[in-house]
């Protein structure tokens, strides 16, 4: 049985979607480590060097909007009720985890 073009499009989301979230936990364990390393002074104004070093991190939410995007165009169809919402819930924190400073929980 082939899946149909609203499963394709669940199963993309989902996809994404965890690339997206690996992905920047990746990039805030690397701001973290960064974080520890420099000194006092570096410290108060790290918000700028976190966005001069790591400001490609927001280009990651591309994935994650485009993860959401297919995942709510998945909803018209129907079955499979839990993977659709589980995926939308998956876009919503792969969108999270980009624009949160989720690094400091790893300091």
């Amino acid at each position: 049985m082939q899946p149909s073009k609203k499963e394709k499009l669940l199963i993309c989301s989902i996809i994404l979607s965890l690339l997206s979230i690996v992905t920047t936990t990746i990039i805030n364990i690397e701001i973290a480590k960064e974080y520890i390393r420099v000194d006092g002074k570096t410290r108060a104004l790290f918000g700028i060097k976190e966005l001069y070093q790591f400001g490609y991190q927001y280009y990651v939410a591309f994935p994650g909007a485009i993860s959401l995007i297919l995942s709510l165009l998945s909803l018209r169809s129907n079955g499979r009720r839990g993977q659709k919402y589980g995926a939308i819930v998956l876009g919503i924190i792969a969108l999270i985890l980009v624009f949160g400073r989720v690094w400091r929980l790893f300091i």
